[in-house]
């Protein structure tokens, strides 16, 4: 669990790299990102061929409303994470992601929420995990979203 722990941690704080160089903080923050594997967040207008959510991932999980996947991997233990993109903005995607886990029968744990960014583990549903979702700051009122599911 701690090893789950840290990697989302890690992962979370690299999801900070969507800006398109409009700071140093997130240009240091997208050099990580790329640094660790994960696909860089994108505009909605961008993803041309959404990917398929794995089916190691909760068919269960409620993704926000009008989330394109864009991305996902497989890593060691089971883990899945899925990569996708909002267009609506941080506090309502916040609001329904929050909302809709609770109807889907998960238990949102520990988290934090900022202006920009929010992150939060789950359990639920025979699975354990962390999402989070940040700004993207290069699409107006566009989410980047983060999960990362593994079974319980």
């Amino acid at each position: 669990m701690r090893t789950l722990v840290a990697l989302v941690l890690l992962g979370s704080a690299t999801l900070a790299g969507c800006g398109g160089g409009e700071s140093d903080e997130d240009k240091a923050a997208e050099k990580q990102l790329r640094a660790s594997g994960a696909p860089t967040p994108v505009c909605s207008d961008q993803v041309t061929e959404p990917a398929t959510v794995p089916t190691a991932f909760p068919a269960d999980f409620p993704l926000p409303d009008g989330a394109v996947v864009y991305g996902s991997e497989g890593r060691s233990g089971g883990r899945t994470i899925v990569y996708a993109v909002v267009d609506s903005d941080v506090k309502a995607v916040l609001k329904q992601l929050q909302d809709a886990m609770k109807g889907a029968g998960f238990t949102l744990t520990e988290g934090e929420v900022e202006e920009r960014d929010a992150e939060s583990n789950w359990t639920g549903n025979g699975y354990t995990g962390r999402w989070a979702i940040r700004e993207v700051a290069r699409c107006p009122d566009q989410t980047s979203v983060t999960v990362l599911a593994a079974k319980a």
